[in-house]
């Protein structure tokens, strides 16, 4: 009797510190989506091509360059997704991840840092009308949530107001610990297009 006890202490006690653990990265966050302006966002970036599980070390790269070689901090890095998984295959998945860089023009960043288009792409993102919603952000089950509650809310929003399908952005802010998501559906294809392109 006194093992089942303990057994069942046992579960329930890991059940408990699994589903705060949970509750912590945003399992039970209130998710709204809205409308609003946002941007522009200065953009370093690199191209992805395949899953987006893999897009993380293309951000990282990004990410270490800027800080590393550059001894430029960013507290936001992106990533700015082009397809729908569920309508392509995973390895035509196409992708942009990279940094938000504040304070600075895609001029002034490239005067002060002549070399940098060499090795990654940059580019202003304009403001927009972007339909917006928010999830916690504490490491990658934050990640994985996001993507399971967040998109169907987004996606349904845009399918009841009649919004034209564009890659969304998630914006994934450290000090803030927060995953923004955006379809910013006031930028027009060519604008993505043109990012896409530029990426290396």
């Amino acid at each position: 009797m006194n093992i089942l006890i303990i057994t069942v202490s046992l579960v329930l006690a890991v059940v408990i510190a699994g589903l705060l653990y949970l509750a912590r990265c945003g399992l039970f966050a209130k998710v709204t989506v809205d409308e609003r302006e946002e941007g522009p966002f200065l953009l370093v970036f690199k191209k992805h091509s395949g899953d987006y599980k893999n897009i993380g070390p293309v951000m990282d790269d990004v990410y270490h360059k800027l800080r590393d070689e550059l001894q430029l901090e960013t507290t936001r890095g992106f990533g700015l997704y082009y397809d729908n998984p569920q309508e392509r295959e995973k390895s035509e998945l196409r992708s942009l991840g990279g940094c938000l860089v504040d304070g600075l023009t895609p001029e002034e960043l490239q005067s002060r840092y002549p070399d940098i288009k060499e090795s990654m792409g940059v580019a202003q993102f304009p403001a927009s009308l972007s339909v917006a919603a928010e999830h916690p952000y504490r490491g990658t089950v934050s990640v994985v949530l996001g993507v399971l509650r967040v998109y169907p809310r987004l996606q349904a929003w845009m399918k009841k107001y009649n919004r034209r399908s564009v890659p969304v952005m998630e914006i994934y802010d450290t000090p803030r610990q927060t995953i923004t998501y955006l379809a910013a559906v006031g930028v027009p294809d060519s604008i993505y297009e043109k990012l896409l392109n530029q990426g290396t």
